[in-house]
Order: C-alpha cells, then sequence, then structure tokens
C-alpha cells in the first residue's frame, strides 16, 4: 500500500550529498494532484473546495489514505472512475489482490506538542514516521510541523520519485479501486478491508505490500503502514547464525518452557512473518551509522505494533475512541454496495438462510434484481454481514489469528531495509539486523518526553551536523547558531591557553 513518511533526510554520515529521503512522502499520486490543483486554485483565487469538496465531515480525523493497506481502495474527488467489474478481471489476470482506496481527504500532520501540552489532545493521532523522525533530528521535525504548511515537509523531486517507487511496487501486489466514503466511519472501514485483504494475499501468494497496523504505546494511540510483509527471510544464513548464538550448546532450539508433542514433528514449522521497509536514494550509495538510526526506530515499532494485533491484545475500542469513531455507526447503502462488489462475504449465503431455497434477488449474482447495481443504493438489510465497525471487528481478528497461528511469535526477529534508487526502482541494496525490543523502549522513553511537552527538542550532536548541510532549516535554526558560538569559544579558549 503506502506509507506514512517522516520529515527525516536520506544522507548519511559519508557526506553522500544526497540529502533527499522519503521520509516525509505522505502523498499518493493521487494526493499530489489533488494538491497542485488547491495550490493552483489558491493562485487563481478560487474557492478551495470547488471540485474537491470530501464527502467526508471531518477530514482531520482521518489518516493519510496513502497509508491505507491492502484490501479496497478507494478515491472520490477528482480520481478516474473504473468499474469494479473490470477491475476483478484484470485482478484475475494479473494475479494481484483487490485494495480500495479513499483519497478524498488530505490529513493534517500531528501538531507541534508545546511546553506542557497533553498529548491526547494532539489531532490525529502519533504515527510511526511522527515517533521515528526523531532519530533524525527532532528540532527539524518540530520546525517542519510548526513552520510548513500542514506539517508537512516541502515535497521535492527526489520526494516524488520516492513515491512513484512506492506506487510502482505497490501496483505489483494490488489492484486499486475506487470506492466513495460518506462518514469517518465508513473511511476507518475502507482501511479495515483493507488490512483483511492484505492479510489474505500474504497467506494466498507469501507477500503483501503496505499494511496498516494500529495499537496503542504508552498511552497514545500508533499507526503506521507497513512496505513489505512476507515470508521470505531477507538474510537467511544470518538469521541461522543468530538462532545459533542464542541456543546455549550452539545449535537452534525452539523455547524451552514449551513442551513438544508428537504432533510437532509431524506437521510442518509455521512460516515466520518478516517485515521490510523500502527507502529510497538519488544516489548508489548506501547510508551509514546515525543515518541508519530512523529506518531501525521505524521497523522496531511496526514489529511491536504487528506482534500486539497478531497477539490479539490490542485495544481497538481505545482506538476507535481516539479516532472519534462510533463503532455502531451503519454503514450506507452505496459504501456496502460496493464494497460487497470486492467481498463476497459481505453478504449472507441466500441458499443456506433461506434453507436451499433461492429467489432472484437474494443472491449477488442476479443480475435481474433492484438491488445488484451499486448505482440503486437500496439493499436488503438482512442479507448483509458487515454493516459496521464493531460487525467487522470480529472477522479482522479471525484473518489475524489465521494468519499469525503463533501470535507475535509467528513473526521473524530479523527486520530488513531495502535500498531502491528513486529514478528507476533498482535494488541497491539491503540492511538486515535483529528486533531490538529493549532499544525501543529506551528511545521511546526519552522521545514522548518531548511529544508530551515535558522537554524542548534536540538538534543533532556535534558527530551528527553533517544532516545539516542538506536541512531546509538551517539558516534559522537556532541550536545551530547557538552550536557555531559554543565551537568558536572552546575553540578561543583553547588558542588563549596555548599562548
Amino acid at each position: 500500500m503506502a506509507s506514512s513518511a517522516a520529515p527525516t533526510l536520506d544522507g548519511d554520515g559519508d557526506g553522500d550529498g544526497d540529502g533527499e529521503s522519503d521520509y516525509g512522502s505522505d502523498f499518493s499520486i493521487e494526493e499530489e494532484n489533488i494538491v497542485n490543483k488547491l495550490l493552483e486554485d489558491l493562485g487563481n483565487k478560487n474557492p478551495l473546495l470547488s471540485n474537491h469538496t470530501t464527502t467526508a465531515p471531518n477530514p482531520t480525523h482521518l489518516v493519510s489514505p496513502v497509508a491505507s493497506p491492502a484490501s479496497t481502495i478507494a478515491t472520490t474527488a477528482g480520481s478516474l472512475s473504473v468499474s469494479s467489474a473490470s477491475l476483478q478481471q484484470e485482478n484475475k489476470h494479473h494475479g494481484s489482490s483487490l485494495y480500495a482506496r479513499s483519497g478524498d481527504a488530505l490529513p493534517a500532520r500531528a501538531q507541534a506538542p508545546a511546553a506542557g501540552q497533553e498529548l491526547r489532545n494532539l489531532v490525529p493521532p502519533l504515527t510511526v514516521s511522527d515517533l521515528s523522525s526523531g532519530a533524525w533530528c527532532e528540532l527539524q521535525y518540530w520546525y517542519t510541523l510548526t513552520l510548513l504548511p500542514g506539517g508537512r515537509k516541502t515535497r521535492t523531486a527526489a520526494m516524488r520519485g520516492g513515491t512513484r517507487v512506492h506506487q510502482t511496487l505497490e501496483d505489483q501486489v494490488h489492484t486499486t479501486v475506487e470506492v466513495s466514503i460518506a462518514t469517518k466511519e465508513e473511511a476507518f472501514a475502507l482501511r479495515m478491508w483493507n488490512v483483511i485483504q492484505g492479510l489474505r494475499t500474504l497467506r494466498d501468494t507469501g507477500m503483501t505490500r503496505e499494511l496498516e497496523v494500529w495499537g496503542i504505546i504508552e498511552g497514545q494511540v500508533v499507526n503506521g503502514i507497513i512496505d513489505e510483509v512476507s515470508h521470505e527471510s531477507p538474510n537467511a544464513a544470518f538469521e541461522q547464525e543468530l538462532s545459533q548464538l542464542e541456543s546455549p550448546n550452539g545449535f537452534a532450539t525452539s523455547d524451552s518452557n514449551q513442551q513438544t508433542s508428537i504432533l510437532d514433528f509431524l506437521r510442518p514449522p509455521p512460516k515466520k512473518i518478516y517485515l521490510t521497509d523500502v527507502k529510497t536514494r538519488g544516489s548508489d550509495r548506501l547510508p551509514t551509522g546515525a543515518a541508519l538510526r530512523p529506518a531501525r526506530v521505524q521497523l522496531f515499532l511496526y514489529h511491536r505494533l504487528l506482534g500486539e494485533m497478531a497477539s490479539g491484545v490490542v485495544d481497538f475500542t481505545a482506538i476507535l475512541d481516539r479516532y472519534g469513531l462510533t463503532a455502531d455507526a451503519l454503514f450506507s447503502d452505496t459504501f456496502m454496495a460496493q464494497v460487497g462488489d470486492l467481498h463476497d462475504e459481505v453478504f449472507y449465503d441466500a441458499d443456506s438462510d433461506a434453507g436451499g431455497a433461492s429467489s432472484p434477488g437474494s443472491t449477488r449474482g442476479g443480475c435481474n434484481s433492484d438491488w445488484s447495481d451499486s448505482s440503486s443504493n437500496k439493499l436488503p438489510q438482512d442479507l448483509i454481514k458487515y454493516r459496521s465497525i464493531s460487525q467487522m471487528l470480529p472477522l479482522l481478528q479471525s484473518e489475524l489469528r489465521e494468519t499469525f497461528p503463533q501470535g507475535a511469535a509467528t513473526l521473524g526477529e530479523l527486520l530488513a531495509v531495502q535500498y531502491r534508487h528513486r529514478d528507476d526502482g533498482r535494488i541497491l541494496g539491503n540492511n538486515a539486523f535483529p528486533n531490538d525490543p529493549e532499544a525501543l523502549e529506551g528511545y521511546l522513553r526519552e522521545n514522548l518526553k518531548w511529544w508530551r511537552g515535558e522537554r524542548d527538542p534536540d538538534g543533532v550532536s556535534i558527530e551528527e551536523t553533517y544532516k545539516c548541510r542538506s536541512c531546509e532549516f538551517a539558516e534559522r535554526c537556532q541550536w545551530r547558531k547557538d552550536k557555531e558560538v559554543e565551537f568558536l569559544r572552546k575553540k578561543r579558549g583553547i588558542a588563549s591557553v596555548g599562548t
């Protein structure tokens, strides 16, 4: 699908000079076109909501559609309509899965915390990109949130190239269709359908892209999009080496606290699931040192969030409440008709419900029925299974259990960053590393102090000032000016001692 990104840079300590990154590239190509139209309307002094008015009542509560995961992708205003039937045929031909996106609203970024501000008052909730951005430079992200329109990093040609690479990868797995939404509950339900479809794609093909995750970290709702989830280990030899190091006798073993039965030897071992984040670069050089830190934090967070979803410990009631959603709000007939065209289980089996006697209007196959056409907007309510978020949650949880039979233990402990060239998408290299929950806890403990308003944002260390070379806030950054003064004072002090 798509991933949410932070305004960290993609340069490295070796003086690459690339300086650009796909951190912060939250817009899809469709959304980018909408933004350009809005800017054009502003320049022409046209009303902002002319031809792009969203049907969602409160767009600030909607998370970036780019970050919608695999399932049914819906776009509304200003997007190209394609019939569901033709897309389903194309889907079967190409072997990809249907995926719906809602491109109605351009979401606002999280607000920058002021001193003493309660984090729960920020709208919308935090994303993985929000939390990982501080691993590059908290001060840069603070400037982004407070000084730039919408709290988003200025779009560059390099970032647009990164967006195209991500979109191309997504299109290899999912077929995008358009679904209209009228409420924020329908927008969130669409994202849930996309997760369900993504999980099914993973089971069917061994890989899915743009899988959305939710969770609660330190009492805060956090959302993110995983670029790639698959059964393929990013580095099987390295993983085997790690497992041997963790084993007391030098051999990979199962959990010593788990008793083994004869059935465990008869059934095939469960497949592990691995997470990969895709980054794009303008040069062939790979980042090193501190430049790797944001991607590591990002993957640590993805692993934790998906692991908790797989274990069934996520409190979705708290998540829905944080987004201001009514779990029992019924979806419109228009929305249900569109989703029903993509997911057969939306409708009850009319044959079984009627004791085997099928009526012309009781199945979705009846073309002469007055409700099989989504344009009629009238559906028999007693034949619809998932009419609200509360009715969809058991299905999502069932799909998670089927995909992760061992809960969080189904997830492999080896994570990977894949680097691709933003011009042609070719793979430049991979960086695999083990998951480190303790390191993540330490990072979050300190980073959340800033998000809670308990301290000011920090700039980079002296050793990482190379990051300032490609920062658009370098000239106005007070931290940088203070460090220059401090450096000059120390230099003068050393010189005076020498004389």
